[in-house]
Formats: C-alpha cells, sequence, structure tokens
C-alpha cells in the first residue's frame, strides 16, 4: 500500500535515510541503511531501529530511542536541562495496575497517608528489579510513576526512612491483608527463610529445609488455594520452631479453612502432634529415608503393591495410602516413572564419570530402591491424587518466594533493626499482589503455554509515553504481538 502523501511530507530528514511502514493501522518510521554483499555483488537494505511514528494530525512524534539520539547529537538538549520531547516508561506499569484494579483502592483504605509511596517503590522494584533504594530515585524519574504523584521525593534517604515509618505501622499492615481473606476460602499455608547478615536483628540461627544455622527471619504465608494469590504473612525470628506460630498466624488472618504445607525440614513426631492439637490439617513430605514406610515396600518389585495410578501432565503416578501409628493420620505413597528412569539414568552418569568420587558402580543401582519415590504424612483421609495435586500447588507457589528471596535480602540485610526488615517485606507484598494479578490473568485468558509473567513484564516495559512540545502525549509503537497480548488480557494502553 501505498503511503500518503501527506504522511510522507512528514518524513523527519534529521536521522538520515528512513522508511515509513504502515502497522496496525499507523504510520511508523524506520531507519535505513545499504549494506554491500559480496556474494551477490549488490547493496541491501538494512531496517535499523524505529525512530518513532507519523500522523496526519499531529506530524512526526519520536520515541525514546529518537529522543536519545538528537540529545546526543545536540539537535535537543541534555536530559538534565529543558527537554523539548518527555519519554517516560508507561506500558508495563499501567498493565499491572489495571490487572490490580482493586489493590490501590484498598492501600488508599488502610494508608490514607502513604498509599502513592507504597504503590510506586512496589511497582518500581517488581518491573526494574530494583533492590537498591539508591537506585529508585533515577527510574521512578524514567517512569510515568513519577508523573503520577510529581511531588514525591524517592530519593535514597528519604526511602529509607519512609520502610522504617512504614514498619512501625504493623497493624494498619495487618488489617489491609485481612482484606483478601475470605471466611469460604480453602488457604495454603507455607513459611520461607530470609537469610541476613549477622548484626540484622531479627535474624537469628534456625534450621530451615537445608539444615542450615546461618542467620535467617522467617516468613510465614498463607496463600489463596485456586489462584496462589499471596494473603498473609508474618515475619518471625529463624530460631523460632514454626509449629509455635501456625496457630497465631491463622487467628491473626482471620482464616477459617487451613491446609498446613510444610517442607521436609519440619516432619516429626512432636511437631505433628502440635499440629493434631490445634486441629489444624496438614500434609507434610517425609524425608526420603523415612521409617514410616518400611524398607521391604521399595525393595518390592511388580507395581501390585500399589493401590492405583493416574496421569499427571502426560506421565504415570503410581500411589498407595496406608494408616500411620495411633495419630489418625495416613502414609501417601508416590511413585512417579519419568522421574524413577531419569535419577536412574543421572546415578549411572555419576558412576561411570565419577562424579563424586564414590566407589559405586552402576551396578549398585539396585541398592538405591527409592528413587522416584516420595511420601507424605497427613491428617486428610483422601483420595490420594487430592494430595498430590495439593502439595504440587506449593511447588508451584516456590516461584514466589524465589522473587521473595531474591529481592528483600539484597536490601534488608543492611537495615540492622526489626522495623526496616518489616517495611520492606511489606513492601515485598505489594509487588507480589501485582505480579500475582498478572499471573491470574494470564492464567484466565489461557496464554500460559506461550508467555511467562517475566515475558509480560519485558514485552510492555519498552512501551514509553512521549510528551510533545505542545504537552500531547502520544505512545511509542507497540509491536503487533505484543499489542494481541494486551488485547486478550484485556488491558488498553492510552496516551491520556
Amino acid at each position: 500500500m501505498s503511503i500518503p502523501e501527506a504522511i510522507r511530507n512528514q518524513r523527519p530528514t534529521q536521522f538520515g535515510a528512513c522508511e515509513i511502514r504502515l502497522l496496525n493501522n499507523h504510520y511508523y518510521v524506520y531507519q535505513i541503511t545499504s549494506e554491500y554483499s559480496r556474494v551477490t555483488k549488490r547493496s541491501r537494505k538494512k531496517t535499523g531501529k524505529c525512530i518513532g511514528k507519523i500522523s496526519e494530525q499531529d506530524g512526526f512524534i519520536p520515541n525514546r530511542y529518537a529522543i536519545e539520539l538528537m540529545q546526543q547529537n545536540g539537535m535537543l538538549p541534555p536530559a538534565t536541562g529543558a527537554v523539548t520531547y518527555r519519554s517516560k516508561t508507561f506500558g508495563a506499569y499501567e498493565m499491572l495496575s489495571q490487572l490490580s484494579p482493586n489493590l490501590e483502592t484498598d492501600l488508599k483504605k488502610c494508608f490514607p497517608d502513604c498509599y502513592r509511596e507504597i504503590r510506586t517503590i512496589a511497582l518500581l522494584r517488581l518491573v526494574e528489579g530494583v533492590a537498591s533504594t539508591r537506585a529508585l530515585q533515577s527510574v521512578f524519574e524514567q517512569s510515568y510513576l513519577s508523573d503520577l504523584a510529581p511531588d514525591l521525593s524517592i530519593s535514597e534517604g528519604t526511602v529509607q526512612r519512609f520502610i522504617l515509618r512504614l514498619g512501625t505501622m504493623q497493624e494498619r499492615a495487618e488489617s489491609f491483608m485481612r482484606l483478601h481473606v475470605t471466611e469460604n476460602t480453602t488457604l495454603l499455608f507455607d513459611g520461607t527463610s530470609i537469610f541476613l547478615d549477622f548484626g540484622d536483628s531479627l535474624a537469628a540461627s534456625g534450621y530451615n529445609a537445608e539444615h542450615s544455622r546461618d542467620p535467617q527471619a522467617r516468613l510465614l504465608y498463607v496463600f489463596e488455594k485456586d489462584t496462589h494469590c499471596p494473603l498473609f504473612y508474618v515475619v518471625i525470628q529463624g530460631s523460632i520452631v514454626d509449629k509455635s506460630e501456625f496457630l497465631d498466624v491463622v487467628q491473626r488472618s482471620g482464616c477459617k479453612d487451613v491446609i498446613i504445607l510444610g517442607d521436609k525440614g519440619f516432619y516429626s513426631k512432636k511437631n505433628v502432634s502440635a499440629l493434631m492439637e490445634s486441629h489444624l490439617k496438614y500434609i507434610l513430605p517425609l524425608q526420603e529415608n523415612t521409617k514410616a514406610v518400611k524398607q521391604e515396600f521399595f525393595e518390592r518389585e511388580g507395581l501390585d503393591k500399589f493401590d492405583g495410578t493416574f496421569a499427571y501432565h502426560g506421565r504415570a503416578i503410581w500411589y498407595h495410602k496406608q494408616k500411620s501409628g495411633n495419630l489418625g493420620d495416613y502414609i501417601y505413597i508416590f511413585m512417579d516413572e519419568q522421574r524413577r528412569a531419569q535419577e536412574h539414568a543421572h546415578f549411572i552418569e555419576r558412576c561411570e564419570d565419577d562424579y563424586d568420587e564414590s566407589a559405586n558402580t552402576p551396578m549398585d543401582l539396585a541398592k538405591k530402591p527409592r528413587m522416584g519415590y516420595f511420601c507424605f504424612c497427613s491428617n486428610l483421609d483422601a483420595v490420594p491424587k487430592e494430595i498430590y495435586l495439593d502439595y504440587k500447588e506449593r511447588w508451584d507457589i516456590e516461584e514466589c518466594f524465589d522473587y521473595l528471596k531474591n529481592s528483600v535480602r539484597a536490601e534488608a540485610s543492611h537495615a540492622h533493626n526489626d522495623e526496616y526488615f518489616r517495611g520492606w517485606a511489606f513492601l515485598n507484598h505489594i509487588s507480589l499482589l501485582y505480579y500475582y494479578g498478572l499471573i491470574n490473568a494470564i492464567n484466565v485468558h489461557h496464554l500460559s503455554e506461550k508467555l511467562t509473567p517475566k515475558e509480560a513484564i519485558l514485552m510492555t516495559k519498552d512501551i514509553c509515553r512521549i510528551t510533545d512540545p505542545n504537552g500531547t502525549q502520544h505512545l511509542t509503537h507497540i509491536r503487533k504481538e505484543t499489542q494481541e497480548i494486551l488485547d486478550t488480557l484485556g488491558v488498553v494502553l492510552s496516551a491520556t
């Protein structure tokens, strides 16, 4: 299709050779160069970056890349001065805000005096991956969040003082979290360790799933079962055993129906008795060398020892259920054939490569009958597949804890007081709520096979809002693939 004369007349001349293209009913401008091919003995056109778009009404509208080029070449004042065009990162922030429309309303209800600071810092950390307070100011000034709240100060000292103050608002934080807890929803319950420096006041030597004695703080988290959305958490010292806090957290959160999903380091007869006395449901994984299941079960060949099988993501999972002692609980035994074959192959490879410098040989595989098996203890009298799927959801939640561990530690470990760490923990919680708003939207619209939440953030992060010399705002080019995803998610990006 030929480009209209009115559009061609608006072609910019300050960037060298350019080409105008019609994409999604908009005209975009791309830099082009000529490249000589030694094979064909001819020159061929090479398309460069998009530098903006053209409309008959507004003329040429440069994007962020074009603005930077003009500043570098002296065609515009430097970024620190009064620029003719202003470019702010926009797409990812707006997408996350639209997918969690009630979050800001709830924050405003519980934190009327500082909800903007909480929203701003939480979004900056999620989109930009910023853990240090030192780096927040520059990304804030480059984002459209600075247009929403131009009076906010995001300097390092101001942010640190705010986080310290936020950590003293524990009652308000818990009131906010209780807004998202419903009595009729089955909940998942879990804990994770955040490792800190020795100087931290909350950090105390304590065991975790890896039996580490490093100083650590402990987060006990409540998740919504169907969406995996984090609802409520409590920060405790790492030296405190989880069982001493379970009932207190359940009561503080207002939860009515809770299933405790622990890790392998938690199971013991003492802990199980404590959970039973508190009338709490639980599913606890057993150690690989557990004596709760007799060795003869693993050594016995054949599949007739199992009660049945079910399919999970194209894999056969065999199961057996048996009563355990006099506590009224059950042992659930599962065997994943695919996992078993993979572990066998890995063991043989290690033997052949002498990877672990052991005396094992491939023939010693018969001494490893528990490969591919995993066992759980639970006081739920349920269909084994339900137990398997419930705990599988815990593994899915690990992504949440990975985010917590990677982002909290970098800054909170320098705080050296309880309030500062609690402030960072709450900001992380808000970031997670925005993140899970995106996760749920991806799942609801069946996009999980083609798109991850991180990819969605990266795809929309480059969409900027440009303000021209007349004060009119425009959006930079949105790729067709990105626009299709935004349309599916129900996200509408508008410059105004």
